[in-house]
């Protein structure tokens, strides 16, 4: 994992470097000028790119700005919650047939994982940065009843990592518990200059509350990036002054099934 965002980061210096990419003749046009636009870089990521995008971020001294997508952090409380476990779950549950033996086991390798996964660099994020990594400002893009990267994690990313919301993030009735977002405060203003969360509501149900993943219905993991206004949202962001815009026009953000 710490490999994968070592190569992560030289692929996005390569991009921008004189040297780089851009000296290659497959990314130069038929005048030899380059198609890749080298003034600045960003980061924009998806599920794993965007769970571990936080990570890469973290860490990154080229790009300053980044969206990470139906993201969240601490693979062991994620894990039991997520519809991709259940294959490795048919061969641990067996191995470890006592519940809290299995639960143990994950908090234990946690320990491991805080050294490659963002639950150990959530807090340098963004304003409390790293030495000599500049300070990172971050979109975190969520699909409301997630069955593959649960929506408790994400909500505890946003925690840790300072930042803000949409209000209000859900229409009424569609969180059944009262902790969606807690602690998570409001955006004042728009356009806003800070990190922050939005939640893209397609529809499905809300996830369990309880330690178990989803149980059918419509997956709504690819939904906000297929989103023309989540969409547009990130392509406001993802700029040299870029803001996090009002593209739901002050209501909770909806995004069409796909």
């Amino acid at each position: 994992m710490q490999q994968g965002v070592l190569n992560t980061l030289f692929l996005g210096r390569l991009m921008i470097a004189a040297g780089g990419l851009t000296s290659n003749a497959a990314f130069q046009n038929a005048g030899h000028q380059p198609v890749i636009d080298t003034s600045h870089l960003y980061y924009d990521g998806n599920s794993q790119g965007g769970i571990m995008g936080g990570m890469a971020t973290a860490v990154a001294t080229d790009w300053t700005r980044a969206v990470l997508g139906v993201s969240g952090i601490n693979y062991s409380m994620l894990l039991p919650r997520s519809t991709d476990f259940a294959t490795f779950e048919a061969i641990m549950t067996p191995a470890y047939p006592a519940e809290l033996s299995r639960l143990l086991g994950l908090m234990a390798i946690q320990l491991q994982w805080d050294r490659a996964e963002p639950d150990g660099y959530a807090n340098h994020l963004t304003s409390n940065p790293l030495p000599g990594t500049p300070t990172h400002t971050v979109l975190m893009h969520i699909a409301f009843g997630d069955h593959q990267v649960s929506n408790v994690a994400a909500d505890t990313e946003a925690r840790t990592i300072g930042a803000s919301t949409n209000c209000p993030s859900l229409a009424g009735g569609r969180s059944p518990g009262t902790f969606t977002l807690w602690n998570v405060p409001c955006i004042a203003a728009f356009p806003f200059a800070g990190s922050a969360i939005v939640y893209w509501d397609s529809g499905s149900d809300a996830a369990p509350l309880a330690d178990v993943p989803p149980a059918g219905g419509h997956d709504p993991h690819e939904d906000p990036r297929r989103s023309p206004l989540a969409q547009q949202q990130k392509s406001d962001f993802l700029m040299p002054s870029g803001t996090v815009t009002d593209v739901c026009a002050g209501a909770p953000c909806t995004a069409p099934q796909t």
